[in-house]
């Protein structure tokens, strides 16, 4: 009773500030006993009799807001009350889920009257196209949308001509929508690869399930696998989760991988999915006949274990234990090598870093000798190892990124979009199978994500279409992951005149969490929770809540594995 209250709290307040917004495709229905999906009566209201255009449009905006709660037997009546304001042909044609603009909490819609049109205009928080992928916009995103009108036979002034999808505010957006992540295979099969999208939280094991039998988004297609079979469909077209929070996926014939390991690969892909969902068990048939798959461990999301490490006094590598720096066991002197940046690879023994500005070098490690696996006549970026075993970097001012394995063999990949940038930071996923890049070029400095192509070997071999993130910071520095979903990024953004920590989702609004002095390094891996900065004063900080406390001093280039 008190989710059914706050649910219509929740759409008064969408009618009042008007709006509303499409997911992926078709919902079906049939989901019963989770209480983040209960229907709501529908609050929107009917046109207003002697309605003025713009009374017209105010109306319809907060009626097809209302249409995401409407508990109903197909698509199209749940936006009944929205196509009581359009006209002829435009009432049947129009597609409320084919898209979402989402503008700000600070802002509303403006309405202008310019002849036999209504032109509203709304700043752009973000975008979320029809199958729940999310795009940040830019500071000062807005968009106009363009309202034709007609009277009809009665005199009554309705829409007859309007874009597919519709407008919501960003509180009534997070209300009726769910980030959900979508989990895929590592091209080893070792690894869950996340990709997160929206959706609304009515039938949302319905719409997870179904995007996860289409595949992944064309950035990531290229690096990850599926073991879901190429056409597999529900049938019947819904997923129902009971009181206990057992999931019944029934797919039609043909939908069961063949292979018993490949059940169990897409078992742990149907169940991590579904998590969000509050599902705890799936059972997946196909034309009656179960799957039965036996039980499988895959890893994922942020490193669990392995301690902070930074460089102390110039020549030794530490690492906190018990709120305290000691040196690291087998890592001998680094005197003389002027170490920058010290990267490690995940459960693994590959250490490398910069001597200088321009060597990439493995750390001197029990009998293993330092030895050089790159020189530049440039400044190398900051490295990032991967769990395989590759180092990643790129010269200051390139376009082309560096992988170079332990032996000193090095592969040199071009990407169109980093054609004329300039790559400032880079950081390699856990999972191995995306990369975040931080670069500068002619339309500013931007934040993306791409997909690691790899052979059957391990080699990287390209990199995929860049998926910008954080696209409201106007500068940015430094970039490791804070955990499978989420960037940390030193940058600038909105009024902040010097770089601060943002928590940067790759699939939702960033965030500023306070700052230091003069910050020039971030450590991250483990959670929001556990993120570390150094400053020019070779200082390390902690975050503690909305604050940083120091933790040492004469200590710089933090980092995790990774």
């Amino acid at each position: 009773m008190t989710r059914r209250i706050s649910l219509l709290l929740v759409l008064l307040l969408t009618l009042a500030g008007c709006a509303a917004m499409p997911t992926s495709g078709p919902v079906g229905t049939g989901v019963v006993g989770d209480t983040e999906q209960e229907s709501v009566e529908p609050l929107g209201d009917p046109p207003p009799q002697d309605g003025t255009p713009e009374d017209i449009v105010r109306g319809f905006l907060g009626a097809s807001a209302a249409g995401f709660s409407r508990s109903s037997g197909g698509e199209n009546d749940d936006f009944r009350n929205a196509r009581e304001y359009l006209s002829g042909e435009t009432r049947r044609s129009w597609t409320p889920r084919e898209r979402v603009v989402v503008y700000p909490t600070a802002s509303s819609p403006q309405l202008r009257l310019d002849g036999s049109q209504v032109q509203v205009t709304v700043k752009v928080a973000a975008r979320i196209d029809a199958d729940g992928r999310y795009a940040q916009a830019g500071p000062s995103a807005e968009e106009t949308l363009v309202f034709g009108m007609v009277q009809d036979s009665e005199g009554q002034w309705r829409i007859s001509a309007l874009d597919d999808g519709v407008v919501l505010s960003e509180p009534n957006f997070e209300a009726i929508y769910r980030s959900s992540t979508l989990y895929f295979l590592s091209q080893d099969g070792t690894f869950l690869v996340p990709e997160t999208r929206w959706f609304p939280l009515r039938n949302l094991a319905t719409s997870i399930v179904r995007a996860l039998l289409a595949g992944p988004s064309p950035w990531l297609r290229d690096a990850v696998r599926t073991a879901i079979p190429e056409g597999a469909s529900l049938q019947p077209d819904a997923v129902s989760v009971d009181s206990d929070g057992v999931a019944t996926v029934s797919l039609a014939a043909g939908g069961l991988p063949t292979e018993p390991g490949d059940r169990s690969l897409m078992q742990a892909q149907l169940e991590a999915s579904l998590k969000v969902a509050r599902v705890r068990t799936v059972e997946v048939s196909a034309d009656g006949v179960a799957m039965d798959p036996d039980p499988i461990t895959l890893d994922r999301g942020q490193d669990p274990g392995g301690a902070l490490e930074a460089v102390q006094g110039g020549d030794t590598l530490v690492q906190l234990s018990h709120g305290e720096f000691v040196p690291v066991d087998g890592v001998d002197s680094l005197a003389g090598l002027d170490l920058r940046s010290p990267a490690r690879q995940p459960g693994g023994d590959l250490r490398v870093g910069l001597s200088g500005a321009n060597k990439l070098i493995t750390l001197p490690a029990g009998d293993q000798d330092q030895r050089t696996l790159l020189s530049s006549g440039s400044a190398l970026v900051a490295p990032s190892v991967d769990r395989i075993g590759w180092a990643w970097t790129a010269e200051e001012g390139g376009d082309a990124l560096i992988a170079v394995d332990s032996g000193g063999d090095d592969v040199r990949i071009e990407a169109d979009w980093l054609v004329d940038r300039e790559i400032r930071s880079l950081r390699v996923a856990r999972d191995a199978s995306r990369l975040a890049v931080v670069s500068d070029g002619p339309d500013g400095v931007r934040i993306d994500v791409v997909a690691v192509v790899r052979d059957d070997s391990g080699t990287p071999q390209s990199v995929g279409p860049a998926q910008r993130v954080g696209a409201s910071l106007i500068d940015a520095s430094r970039v490791v992951w804070v955990d499978e979903s989420s960037l940390g990024v030193l940058g600038i953004s909105g009024s902040v005149t010097t770089e601060v920590y943002h928590l940067v989702p790759l699939a939702g609004a960033s965030e500023a969490r306070g700052a230091i002095a003069d910050p020039v390094d971030i450590a991250g891996g483990k959670g929001d929770s556990v993120v570390y900065l150094s400053n020019d004063d070779d200082q390390i900080y902690s975050r503690s809540g909305p604050s940083w406390v120091a933790v040492a001093d004469d200590v710089r280039y933090p980092s995790f594995a990774g």
